[in-house]
């Protein structure tokens, strides 16, 4: 079943700094678009292939020996990137609204990335590391020492007027060819490919804020302070092995949300960006995404009834008891053994599971609904007190076993551990690098590239094992290696070579 995509190529302008492609080859239309050979049928379905291989083979060429045949981790990952997914072709698509500008929308953008990348903490330390020969030499310029590539106030301007559609769709293109690698055909969670979803603060301030703040209202001592926050939704799909962004959405405050719904009065809620989110996964990714995992926010007749319409399974976290499906459940449970009781012996967890199904108690919702309960004991820790999780099973998820259900449940914290905390500790995400609505969420866009590149690399790439129980510190190990290489760079990184033959 593979990813479907819409096809960006018809939205893209050409870059501020125009950059010439090769003679050998075509400009590259969507795939969906018709073939530029004449043959009157789509681009994928006659000449992408055989264009593909050619583009692989010129991006090999113009690939120094140096780097080629080198082992460090910063070399093989920019070959990586390169080889595989055409990194220099999709940032080079970018473009933003800047008038005669003397620094390209690339040299930018691929600025950022690398940023994001090594974690530089702010635009002000990448105007430092914009004065260093080797840094310079990493993002293909020529050395001159002490001169700046670019300032920050160039960064923050270009973030300020850089296209987010352009950066979602070389998100999404990055997803579409990893997945035709067969990247997350392998350790899904029952044969489904699961998506958590869930709401995330990254920052927020009592002082500083833009047009598109969200304002809440807090007590500090014995005063009323006004509070100023960003909110966002993400859709990260999980896996044992390999947890990559599929989307991200903002929460709207009232003055944006006015420009969707000229009557509404207030800020949206994250329910109601998640809907959104839920619209841009399905016509984006379509059947590629199976079954949405979600917090007990969402256990509510609208979107389950969301869910069954767009053909996707529900594993969504019950935590009221006197609310219904779980209300119900819990009383036909009563004085009922387990059904089923299982002891892992890797774990070492003892569980017992209670599963009734084709429950059928919400006004708002049509469709039946099947709750489980499973209580976790470690069988070497007697004393401790045991786990309780219940959740609710709707659409193509109500046939999952109650393990996998289970694994699957609980693999909804990859999103809090791998991706919130992880990007906020080590990605410096908490920081705000310039606070206005369209920066804020193009560099968001633009570190969440780096980091499924960087996921995509380790799990896939060097095939790392994933640690269980922190799965961030293999990263951060590389990380830090690649830091130390960048100071081994013998020559500029040739991107422009690499564009002209893309």
């Amino acid at each position: 079943m593979g990813l479907t995509l819409s096809d960006p190529a018809a939205s893209y302008s050409q870059p501020a700094a125009p950059l010439p492609l090769s003679p050998s080859l075509p400009p590259r239309p969507g795939r969906n678009q018709a073939c530029p050979c004449g043959s009157g049928g789509k681009y994928k379905r006659c000449c992408w292939e055989r264009d593909q291989v050619l583009r692989h083979q010129l991006r090999l060429a113009v690939i120094p020996q140096w780097l080629l045949n080198s082992d460090g981790k910063l070399h093989q990952f920019e070959k990586y990137v390169w080889k595989v997914f055409g990194l220099p072709e999709l940032l080079a698509r970018l473009h933003d609204t800047r008038r005669d500008p003397k620094i390209s929308t690339f040299t930018v953008v691929n600025s950022l990335v690398h940023a994001a990348l090594l974690r530089i903490p702010s635009l002000n330390a990448l105007e430092g590391d914009l004065k260093r020969s080797d840094f310079q030499r990493l993002i293909g310029q020529d050395p001159t020492p002490e001169q700046k590539v670019f300032s920050a106030d160039t960064a923050a301007n270009v973030l300020d007027q850089l296209e987010a559609d352009g950066v979602r769709h070389a998100l999404e293109d990055i997803l579409a060819i990893a997945e035709r690698n067969k990247a997350f055909r392998e350790g899904s969670y029952g044969g489904r490919r699961c998506v958590a979803i869930d709401g995330w603060e990254p920052f927020s301030s009592y002082d500083r804020h833009c047009p598109h703040c969200l304002i809440r209202k807090l007590k500090r001592g014995e005063a009323v302070v006004e509070q100023f926050y960003h909110r966002y939704v993400v859709a990260l799909l999980l896996g044992p092995e390999l947890d990559v962004v599929l989307a991200i959405e903002p929460v709207l405050n009232e003055e944006a949300r006015r420009d969707l719904d000229p009557v509404h009065q207030g800020h949206e809620g994250e329910l109601t960006a998640a809907h959104r989110l839920l619209d841009h996964l399905h016509q984006t990714y379509s059947s590629f995404v199976e079954v949405i995992v979600a917090d007990a926010l969402y256990a509510n007749g609208p979107w389950m009834s969301k869910l069954d319409n767009y053909g996707y399974g529900g594993l969504i976290v019950l935590k009221k008891e006197n609310q219904e499906p779980l209300k119900e459940a819990l009383a036909l449970w009563q004085r009922h053994k387990p059904n089923e009781i299982y002891d892992d012996p890797q774990s070492k967890e003892h569980v017992q599971f209670w599963d009734v199904d084709d429950l059928e108690l919400l006004a708002t919702y049509s469709g039946k609904i099947r709750v489980i309960r499973a209580v976790v004991t470690h069988s070497d820790q007697p004393d401790a007190a045991p786990i309780t999780w219940c959740f609710a099973l709707t659409g193509r998820a109500r046939k999952l076993s109650r393990r996998t259900a289970l694994k699957a449940t609980r693999a909804r914290w990859h999103i809090e551990n791998t991706a919130f905390n992880c990007w906020v500790q080590y990605w410096n995400l908490q920081h705000v690098y310039h606070h206005q609505s369209n920066a804020l969420l193009v560099l968001l866009l633009l570190w969440i590239l780096a980091f499924n590149l960087l996921q995509l690399f380790i799990y896939r790439r060097l095939k790392r094992p994933r640690r269980p129980k922190d799965p961030t510190d293999t990263i951060r190990h590389l990380i830090e290696v690649m830091l130390r290489e960048v100071a081994t760079l013998p020559a500029p990184i040739p991107w422009a070579a690499q564009l002209d033959t893309s």
